[in-house]
Parts: C-alpha cells; structure tokens; sequence
C-alpha cells in the first residue's frame, strides 16, 4: 500500500482547494440528507478511482444523480451490516432494565439479567470492531462494480479478510489517527472542522482503495 500517496494526493490534484470546500459544505449541510448522499458517493468513487488506477483520483463534482445513487447504496449496505451489533445494543438494554418479570423464565435461569446486559454489550464491541477491519473490503466490493451483490459476498470478503488482517489493523489505525487530525479544524477555526473531516474522510477510502487492491492481486496471485 502506498499510505505516503494518501496523505499528499489531495493536494496534488487540480482545483482541490475548491474541492474540498464543496466537501465541506456537504458536510455541514448533511443534515438535510441528499447532500449526505452526494459526500458517500464522492468518497466511494474515490476509492473505485483507487482501484482502478486512474490519474485523478480527487473527482470533480459533477454526475450529482450517480453519487446520490452510490451514497445511498452505501449506506444501506452499512446499515445491513450493522443490524447484528444494534440488535444486540437493544438487547443489553433490555436487560440493563432488570425487569423483575424476567427473572422466572429458564432462558436467563442460568444468568442474571446484568451477566446477560454485559455479554450482548462485549458482543457488539466486538462486532463494531471487526466491522470497521472488514470496512474495507466491503467498501471495496461495492466500489469496484458499484454492485449491491458484491457488498455482500460475505465468502470472498472474509477471504480477503483473513488474508489481510495485519493490514487491515493499519489502515484501521491509519483512520483513527485522521479522525484526531481532523478534529484539529476545530480547534483551529470552529467551523474548519467539517473541511479538515472531508480530506480525513477522503484519505481514508484511499486507503479503503488501496487495501482492496492488495487483496484482490494477492488473491489472483494465489489463484494461479
């Protein structure tokens, strides 16, 4: 993976401060839903740009109807993904209650209710951690046919999974230390924050891009 490249290639593409103002913008304004859409489309083209190989990786603005049509397919495919851990949230809440009601029945019989809140809260940790290792190459999945089937091919994703989790754990890494970057653009310039988050963000599904594609040429290779 070239991680040197993430860092620099924003601002080596043309008009990029402009870019990542609209970037920003989309950010600010994601409250009112299509432009949260338009800033998922724009960063999975990113990593399909990644993928291909193509020059120019930071794309312009424009094909507003296909990133709205990538962003919401995204996000669906993210929120499929995370039934499990959100199921599991409900759960331990449900238990956090400790209704008295409950206590009779033979399915806790062995557990009390907050042995229980605590096993489904460990569980979803767990989950959110995997999920954010695997992003990835379901990200990368999607990205490289822009298709639904894909994002949920669980067999070849768990494949590329386990072939690559050092990586993996890197770029994970990689992603939590830009998020503290991009927190920066808050102490800076209150406002600043959703500029400095949008070239966080891109940078992160550059390397969503770039760890997909070791994967899949690591995967061919083994295939011959």
């Amino acid at each position: 993976m070239n991680i040197e490249r993430g860092f620099k290639f924003v601002f080596q593409e043309k008009n990029w401060l402009a870019k990542i103002v609209v970037g920003g913008l989309m950010i600010l304004f994601s409250f009112l839903i299509i432009p949260l859409l338009i800033y998922y489309g724009y960063l999975v083209e990113v990593t399909r740009r990644v993928i291909k190989g193509e020059e120019q990786l930071l794309p312009d603005w424009d094909n507003i109807g296909h990133k709205i049509s990538n962003g919401f397919k995204i996000l669906v495919v993210i929120l499929v993904y995370l039934i499990p851990p959100i199921l599991l949230l409900v759960l331990s809440s449900f238990f956090e209650a400790d209704f008295n009601g409950f206590k009779n029945r033979e399915i806790v019989a062995m557990l009390n209710s907050g042995d229980i809140y605590w096993l489904f809260l460990i569980s979803a940790f767990i989950y959110f951690i995997l999920f954010d290792l695997a992003l990835p190459f379901i990200i990368g999945r999607y990205a490289e046919n822009e298709s639904l089937n894909d994002a949920f091919a669980f067999s070849e994703i768990l494949e590329m999974f386990r072939n690559n989790f050092g990586d993996a754990v890197i770029v994970l890494l990689l992603s939590v230390f830009l998020s503290f970057l991009a927190s920066l653009g808050f102490v800076i310039f209150l406002i600043g924050i959703v500029f400095t988050a949008f070239w966080a963000n891109v940078v992160v599904y550059y390397l969503y891009g770039e760890l997909y594609l070791k994967a899949s040429k690591s995967k061919n290779k083994n295939q011959l």
